[in-house]
């Protein structure tokens, strides 16, 4: 056994490590360890929408369109996000990584493939006032999954929960992902927060970020480079080279669409629009709030990462019910230990 110690970053007192692969044991040896709290998660995409990736970086990415979040060819499996904007009156705050303070989107649909298999989660219907239910299609055809669970031909497992929409997919590899959905009534959407369990390398939007990059490699497996020195460089980058490389196209969607439509119609390649303008046409754009009450609201989000960004969305939207989310996305407390200093006592 060993000690791995982490580094702190931005000021906090914590870090990350990526394990590799392996069965991992983790004990926390509270002796050595600060006042704070503690949590051990993977990858993930959430709120609108903040990236957290395979090796522990987070940024932020407010595309427009369908994109692949994690792909790994070897095992088959790949997960894509529908983007959708939200008008609001300003943009999110600058994001740490990239400096980058950029008018807001969500995640609205989402497509995954196994093996043998594909699926999509989304919407039976688009803008409709009323909550329209969740549906997932297993090949394109719809399908309902027991209380239990099922088991597909590949060695798939599927889990829907009734009472709250979240959905597992899990490989037979160990490769998966959770999708965690919320009701936002004053959009009319559903938003999903996605959460990884990797078993390998993976890439996409929540890809690793190498030592010589800022952000995660492009499709064809090349990096951006270092990081501009001019924020509208960045934003170019970011997205279009960046975004274009991971959008989906009509030959690799596996979403479902409606007849006489296509990923066309989910698609704005103009966003986020540089300057903050973040309006958009025949909407009454979302209120900003203050810090402050922000951070009041998100006040039962205890994963310092979900917090920071429940902040910057309640901010940004104005709308409590990204706290809501991210208390499903850290999921219940099951342990909580409190580390005091020994120093004072």
């Amino acid at each position: 056994m060993a000690d791995v110690q982490l580094t702190a970053f931005n000021g906090e007192l914590g870090g990350n490590f990526n394990l590799p692969l392996g069965l991992w044991y983790i004990s926390a040896r509270t002796a050595n360890m600060g006042p704070g709290s503690y949590t051990v998660s993977g990858p993930n995409v959430k709120g609108d929408p903040h990236i957290t990736t395979m090796n522990g970086r987070h940024y932020d990415f407010q595309g427009a369109g369908e994109f692949v979040l994690l792909k790994n060819d070897d095992s088959g499996f790949e997960v894509q996000s529908r983007m959708t904007p939200v008008s609001t009156v300003g943009p999110l705050p600058p994001d740490p990584h990239t400096g980058i303070s950029a008018c807001p989107s969500i995640n609205t649909a989402a497509a995954v493939k196994s093996p043998g298999h594909r699926f999509s989660y989304q919407p039976a219907s688009v803008g409709n006032a009323r909550s329209p239910q969740m549906q997932l299609r297993i090949d394109g055809k719809r399908a309902s999954v027991r209380p239990q669970g099922m088991t597909l031909n590949d060695g798939t497992r599927i889990n829907l929960s009734r009472v709250s929409g979240e959905l597992r997919i899990t490989l037979r590899d160990g490769w998966g992902v959770r999708i965690i959905p919320t009701w936002w009534s004053a959009t009319g959407l559903w938003y999903l927060d996605f959460d990884f369990t990797p078993a390998t390398s993976a890439m996409g939007i929540a890809g690793p970020i190498a030592k010589d990059s800022w952000l995660p490699a492009l499709s064809d497996g090349s990096s951006v480079g270092p990081i501009p020195g001019g924020l509208p460089q960045r934003h170019k980058i970011l997205y279009e080279k960046f975004a274009d490389s991971w959008r989906v196209s009509g030959a690799t969607s596996l979403f479902h669409y409606q007849a006489g439509t296509s990923g066309v119609n989910f698609t704005n390649a103009e966003w986020p629009r540089q300057g903050g303008n973040c309006r958009l046409p025949n909407t009454n754009p979302l209120a900003q709030m203050s810090e402050a009450r922000a951070t009041k609201i998100c006040g039962g989000v205890h994963v310092p990462q979900f917090r920071k960004a429940c902040i910057a969305d309640v901010m940004a939207t104005g709308d409590k019910v990204f706290a809501a989310g991210y208390v499903k996305l850290q999921g219940p407390i099951r342990m909580k230990t409190q580390i005091r200093d020994a120093r004072k006592y």
